[in-house]
């Protein structure tokens, strides 16, 4: 279902209502402002649904920029009264001051704009399925506003929303016939998705075909252009993603780790840097602007096979709040307990000189903990959480796989003129074992032990075997069994093997896509949980050695004479210095390791399967981890390795 009224839609509105009084001239704010409002941000808002005026957009901007200025001025003057700050850590606050107002600004500004770009590009993966449905109920019922109202029905993508919108515009008499709502649709459309305009001009060909087996060809036709197109796009997508990934890979992870070996060297020339500067550049700028690059490289990926919402209503998420909290009270107190126990140790005396309490001495940081308790209790609560669901979506992809071949053997069986509930039986111990089959099985004995009709068996509230399958897949291919079943036994299974035929052919199509971006998410995986964590531990390490090293530079100058220090420029040794403790400069570090692994999952996994939320959280439980743990044996054997040289 969309959602039509958003936060910018409610804030929008709400400062309209409350506080337009400060534009002055409320009447000729109105009037510039929609003589501003371009056509692109005026079919921006007719093809979102979002019901807001230019004024109020405008409004909210202003609001946005001001809001946002006031805060960072509130942070500095707290931040100006806590601590001091270098003229360097001044230059990049003030930065962060004057630029974050107008990007918050500019992008509330154009928010419309890109929220419809957004969609429309995400709306391109809801094509094939959407448009199948369609072909699968052309197949059975030639007539085309049926079929748009099956598919409109039995779906909850955006798409389908629009074909929604379609069918109410002809019954108020918007279009004189439906034959002209389809070609307005699709020429709406076309501008997007120029094979989807073409399968649906074919489509409505179909009807006027007169032979039966060249109506057929033509909806199969229709099919395999979307089919084709989706590959083709995706395939795109995947060639134009090298260059925008390895200048992600390389300026915002590379480079930036690379640095962190030669910060401490700079203070040589006299740049002083503190742990304020090093948190802002590395914790809060990097990270934002690693996000912002990522997702627009995102924005230019059509989804393609969405997953579906699954409610907690399943029962196999019973009482997964009480779980939640349960996860959330246990993963505190060993995220607690783990991240103050490097700490806790030298409380004890250090034994055996484990923590390191100064620089290159001992082997592990006491910050290095720290991570581990962030990233344990992180991950320990969101695989507790999540795991269920995992389990649940797939389950329901591996029944996705299978359902196709069960397919087959259902329109086999029904074709003979067996009946529905024998079928369903005789798929349940062919394909026993599988996924699929229980479900079958389920189907079978509702019908003949509660003497229900078939619609029922399949999709009663309270004892419908597929009430709990959450898939637009399996519950749409079998409503539109139900319907045909009812009409003619062999008309049903021919329709049915045709029906597996198109599901085989989309799962074919997902194969090929996943195949294409494989090279992608492979080596983001691989930069997640051992590239970026080895690097930032060896360079963890040497900017420790660098640091040591210059420190005993600094005092043997020290002990010389002023007027014999070495350099033309007379270097100070309290530059040489470094101005950062060893535990917090590992730690700002660490954070960033971790920052850039949670972005770079959630960058490949949308890649990859399109952003499931449940899926990202399954896989941050996992990689997380693995991501602090190279980081920390990276440090701790480079520390061992580069301590031997000093």
């Amino acid at each position: 279902m969309l959602n039509l009224e958003n936060w910018y839609f409610k804030s929008c509105k709400f400062l309209s209502k409350h506080f337009i009084c400060i534009a002055g001239d409320i009447t000729g704010f109105e009037k510039k402002c929609e003589q501003s409002a371009g056509q692109k941000y005026r079919d921006a808002i007719t093809f979102t649904g979002i019901d807001i005026e230019p004024f109020e957009s405008t409004l909210l901007s202003y609001a946005g920029a001001v809001i946002t200025l006031l805060l960072l001025l509130l942070l500095n003057l707290i931040l100006f009264q806590i601590t001091t700050y270098s003229s360097t850590t001044l230059i990049l606050i003030s930065l962060i001051t004057i630029t974050f107002p107008f990007i918050v600004f500019t992008y509330l500004n154009n928010y419309i704009i890109v929220h419809s770009e957004f969609m429309k590009i995400r709306s391109l993966g809801d094509i094939p399925e959407v448009l199948s449905y369609i072909v699968m109920s052309m197949k059975m019922v030639p007539n085309m506003e049926h079929s748009i109202l099956f598919a409109a029905t039995n779906s909850n993508r955006p798409l389908a929303h629009d074909l929604k919108k379609v069918l109410w515009s002809l019954h108020v008499r918007l279009y004189n016939s439906m034959d002209d709502a389809v070609i307005e649709f699709s020429e709406m459309w076309g501008k997007n998705s120029e094979y989807f305009k073409r399968a649906l001009h074919l489509i409505k060909s179909s009807t006027n075909e007169t032979d039966e087996a060249q109506r057929i060809i033509v909806l199969n036709r229709a099919l395999d252009i979307v089919l084709d197109g989706t590959k083709n796009i995706m395939e795109i997508f995947a060639s134009r993603l090298k260059t925008p990934t390895y200048i992600l890979y390389s300026i915002f992870i590379l480079i930036p780790l690379a640095l962190v070996a030669l910060l401490p060297a700079v203070t040589v020339v006299g740049w002083r840097f503190n742990i304020v500067t090093l948190i802002l550049f590395y914790n809060i700028v990097l990270p934002i602007a690693t996000f912002v690059y990522g997702e627009y490289i995102l924005m230019q990926r059509p989804a393609a096979f969405l997953p579906q919402r699954i409610p907690e209503t399943h029962p196999k998420l019973e009482n997964i709040q009480n779980k939640k909290i349960i996860a959330l009270i246990i993963a505190g107190i060993i995220g607690a307990f783990t991240g103050l126990s490097g700490y806790l140790w030298i409380g004890l005396g250090n034994p055996g000189g484990i923590v390191s309490t100064s620089t290159m001495e001992g082997v592990i940081p006491p910050t290095v903990p720290v991570l581990w308790g962030l990233v344990f209790s992180f991950s320990l609560y969101l695989h507790t959480v999540y795991s269920p669901y995992k389990q649940i979506r797939d389950n329901i992809q591996k029944m996705e796989h299978e359902f196709a071949d069960s397919l087959f053997i259902l329109g086999r069986r029904i074709s003979e003129g067996r009946s529905a509930e024998e079928s369903f039986a005789h798929i349940s111990k062919t394909m026993k074992g599988s996924a699929i089959a229980s479900t079958f099985d389920t189907i079978s004995s509702n019908i003949m032990s509660l003497r229900t009709d078939i619609r029922a068996a399949m999709f009663d509230d309270d004892f419908g075997a597929l009430k709990d399958i959450h898939s637009d897949r399996i519950n749409t291919t079998m409503k539109l069994f139900a319907e045909i079943v009812q009409k003619s036994h062999i008309s049903a299974g021919t329709a049915v093997i045709k029906l597996a035929d198109h599901l085989k052919q989309l799962q074919e199509v997902e194969r090929n896509i996943k195949r294409s971006l494989y090279d992608i998410t492979s080596t983001m995986r691989s930069t997640i949980t051992v590239f970026a964590p080895l690097i930032g531990g060896v360079t963890i390490a040497l900017s420790e050695i660098i640091a040591a090293i210059l420190h005993n530079v600094a005092e043997s100058m020290a002990r010389l004479p002023q007027n014999m220090m070495p350099g033309p420029a007379q270097i100070d040794p309290s530059n040489l210095n470094q101005s950062i403790p060893t535990d917090l400069f590992t730690l700002t570090i660490g954070l960033y390791i971790i920052m850039i692994a949670a972005i770079l999952t959630r960058f490949s996994g949308t890649i990859e399967y399109g952003g499931d939320k449940y899926q990202l959280m399954y896989d941050l439980s996992r990689m997380l981890p693995v991501s602090v743990v190279v980081f920390s044996i990276s440090t701790i054997f480079s520390r061992i390795i580069f301590g031997n040289l000093i």
